[in-house]
Parts: structure tokens; C-alpha cells; sequence
């Protein structure tokens, strides 16, 4: 079988219609935050092509506030904390990042997992006005509050 397979995520939250693309790399024995996923270098957040996102309404995370459109994730991991980095290119390789094209970059909660989860995963909750956004992965679970602009 494929590594590392290709997968989306989907919601519907407050209205608007999330979709995520992206690759889901497996743990296989490795370590991964440091050693597969450098500290301090972008990485694809994923596996493969870069990871796809799409929304049809406008989207704030904080007080940066996202346009309906598609774009690529991008995250900047750290010992000290993550930034998700959203660019406005799409449809290239994960190894393609073009710093120029990047939009927004948004500070992402840390938390630990108890369990290692072994296949990277990427899942959309709908809550209330909005939602997270939650990117988790051996024992690392990062999310993003996001909320929907009527």
C-alpha cells in the first residue's frame, strides 16, 4: 500500500463549507517533531502534495480574517510553540513552499496526547459559531479556533 495516502476533511460549520486535502504520513517507528518534521523549517503538514484547503465563507481566526477561496497549509513547528501558515498557492509539490505567497500566519494551541495516534490526521469540529481545527499526530495535537464571517 501507499505510505502515505491522500484523505479529506469535511464540515459544515455556521453555514460555511470546509475542505481540507491533504496526505497522512504514518508514524512507522520514527521520531517525528525534531527529528522527520524539523524544528524551526515549514513543513507541509502532511504528506506528499501540499495540503489543500477550501472555504466558502469568510473564516477568522482571532482577528485575521481568512477570504472565501483556496489555499495551502503550511505549519512553522517549534520547540517553543506552532504557527499554521496559509499561502495563497495551490497545486504543488509539499516540498514547493513559496514563503512570497504566504497570507496569514496564525499562532495553533499545543497539547499532548496520551496515546500516540500512528497516521497523521487532520479534522474539522463545528462548534457553536464556528469550530477548530485540529491537526494531531504521534503525541502532538494542535488546533485552531476559527469563526465564521456572515
Amino acid at each position: 500500500g501507499q505510505f502515505s495516502p491522500r484523505d479529506t476533511a469535511t464540515a459544515q460549520a455556521a453555514g460555511a463549507t470546509l475542505w481540507v486535502d491533504y496526505g497522512r504520513p504514518s508514524v512507522r517507528g520514527r521520531v517525528i517533531f525534531g527529528g522527520v518534521v524539523p524544528w524551526g523549517e515549514v513543513w507541509r503538514t502532511g504528506a506528499n502534495a501540499a495540503t489543500q484547503f477550501k472555504t466558502d465563507k469568510a473564516l477568522a481566526f482571532g482577528s485575521t480574517v481568512v477570504p472565501a477561496g483556496m489555499y495551502t497549509l503550511w505549519t512553522l513547528p517549534t520547540p517553543t510553540g506552532w504557527t499554521l501558515i496559509i499561502n495563497s498557492e495551490t497545486g504543488q509539490w509539499g516540498t514547493e513552499h513559496k514563503p512570497e505567497k504566504d497570507l496569514y500566519r496564525i499562532p495553533m494551541t499545543v497539547e499532548t496526547n496520551d496515546q500516540p495516534v500512528e497516521k497523521f490526521l487532520i479534522h474539522i469540529a463545528p462548534s457553536g459559531g464556528g469550530g477548530q481545527i485540529h491537526f494531531v499526530w504521534d503525541r502532538v495535537v494542535l488546533a485552531v479556533d476559527f469563526t465564521v464571517q456572515q
